[in-house]
């Protein structure tokens, strides 16, 4: 079977877990471009808000072309509610980036599974599978070994917002699992729009430079629609908790990028943690695929 035949042969799950590798190796550049941009909290927020509503605009309108009207009206009240945990996720990513270095928050961040898991659990009543538990062990190792020796540093409001940010990410990957039968990438519009209000009320200034304005068009234009429209769609296939373990990645390819960029040097607990983490996730995505193509490939 030649690799076309096996991603049409690839299951809703396994189409799920490709979709999130996707959307996080795409948003991965996105700590070191808020860092090179060097704007106040508000400015950024409300620019990180702005630039999507045009982009994901233009794709579903696209995509749409008549219905675009009609698929934003049947979001409905979940869509809504979706719209204001994207703006939550975007606000508080904001509030601790600046506060506290990207690995401390990118570590925070890759909580998120656990919350999906225990969030799946409870209201979708979906009992994760033993290598789901497994990974998200390891999973959690890797987050202690990374963090070692940087708990108790200065930037706990910023450790605060990044614990915020995943618990808001995890809820969100559960309602999209929750309601999969609607087409929730709308609300990512409605998300964005919540998000430029909040900035718009509280910026001190909205002017950018040139330089500032390149780098927050890649963030809004390019970066945020691709990764938060895969992200938006994959827990309509793959389980919440599994999109999220995914979504770790971007823990050890955020700081990467820092690193390449402007000389951030990782620890040597974060290169310990974060290599055991990405073969982790790695290991775990390629079973995943692996195991539904063959279920596939027998049931064809």
């Amino acid at each position: 079977m030649n690799k076309a035949n096996q991603f049409k042969g690839l299951s809703d799950r396994g189409k799920g877990i490709l979709m999130s590798l996707g959307g996080v190796f795409v948003l991965s550049p996105d700590s070191l471009l808020i860092r090179l941009a060097d704007l106040n909290d508000y400015t950024l927020i409300f620019y990180r808000g702005l630039f999507p509503i045009v982009a994901i605009s233009l794709v579903l309108w696209i995509y749409y072309r008549t219905r675009f009207v009609g698929a934003l009206l049947r979001i409905g009240w979940i869509g809504v509610l979706n719209g204001v945990l994207f703006a939550c996720v975007n606000i508080s990513f904001i509030s601790a980036i600046q506060r506290t270095s990207v690995a401390n928050t990118l570590l925070f961040l890759s909580s998120a599974p656990i919350f999906a898991a225990i969030l799946s659990l409870i209201v979708l009543r979906e009992n994760q599978r033993p290598s789901t538990w497994l990974i998200i062990a390891l999973s959690l190792l890797s987050i202690f070994i990374i963090g070692w020796g940087s708990y108790g540093s200065n930037g706990l409001l910023g450790d605060f917002f990044a614990i915020c940010c995943a618990i808001v990410t995890a809820c969100s990957a559960v309602l999209i699992r929750y309601k999969k039968d609607v087409d929730l990438v709308p609300s990512v519009i409605i998300g964005s729009l919540f998000t430029a209000c909040f900035g718009l009320i509280q910026a001190p200034e909205l002017s950018l430079s040139s330089v500032q304005f390149v780098y927050l068009g890649i963030i809004g234009f390019i970066l945020i629609p691709f990764a938060f429209i895969m992200l938006t769609i994959a827990p309509r296939f793959a389980n919440s908790a599994e999109v999220q373990l995914v979504y770790l990645l971007e823990s050890i390819l955020g700081p990467l990028w820092v690193w390449l960029v402007i000389r951030e040097a990782p620890s040597l607990n974060t290169i310990i943690g974060g290599s055991m983490l990405l073969l982790s996730v790695a290991w775990f995505a390629h079973h995943t695929i692996s195991e539904e193509s063959k279920i596939a490939a027998q049931d064809s």
